[in-house]
């Protein structure tokens, strides 16, 4: 799991945190900070997918900070690549997260 955080300083901390919570669970979890916010979205995940580790997965997720999968999305959504080899992407309805929270956050 990659996480890239492009927010405030305080924001990268506790993100950074819960990042080797779940590290020291076994997870592998990387956490990746651009110096530059070029091409957004689009460029978060370009720079992303240079990483080396990269090659070692099998499948991407993308999620947004606000995006609240549900605990099965990927064996909901995986199979579908995984049976249907001409396909190459899979786009899944998605619900905010707490706005409220998430603006508050932002404030730091």
């Amino acid at each position: 799991m990659i996480v890239a955080s492009e927010q405030t300083k305080k924001m990268q901390e506790l993100v950074q945190v819960e990042c080797r919570r779940w590290g020291s669970k076994g997870v592998n979890i990387k956490y990746e900070v651009r110096d530059n916010r070029n091409g957004y979205k689009a460029g978060a995940l370009k720079e992303g997918m240079k990483h080396s580790y990269v090659k070692q997965c099998d499948y991407v997720a993308i999620f947004d900070a606000d995006f609240q999968p549900e605990p099965d999305f990927l064996w909901r959504t995986i199979p579908f690549l995984v049976n249907n080899p001409d396909i190459g992407l899979v786009q899944a309805r998605w619900k905010f997260g707490n706005f409220i929270f998430f603006s508050f956050l932002e404030s730091y």
